[in-house]
């Protein structure tokens, strides 16, 4: 990946299953390939011209939640391919 991808801020727009809407939150270029990944993600895309409904502490709350996820993720798939 290149390096400034990931301080890059990129505009997403998201939904997770099960919500009603989307949210739209300015992430890191790494969060958003990170949330993109996550399976319970059905939208997640980079958008333009559109206001964040999240602050940036939901963001960083969300950013805990995604490095909890992917770390059980990682566990699940360690442990499959023992």
């Amino acid at each position: 990946m290149v390096k400034h991808k990931s301080l890059s801020s990129v505009l997403v727009r998201f939904r997770f299953d099960g919500d009603k809407k989307s949210e739209i939150a300015n992430l890191t270029y790494e969060q958003y390939s990170n949330l993109k990944e996550l399976p319970i993600t059905v939208e997640c895309k980079i958008v333009t011209n559109q206001k964040p409904t999240l602050s940036k502490s939901d963001v960083k709350r969300l950013e805990k939640k995604l490095a909890d996820a992917i770390a059980k993720s990682k566990s699940h798939t360690q442990r499959l391919a023992e």
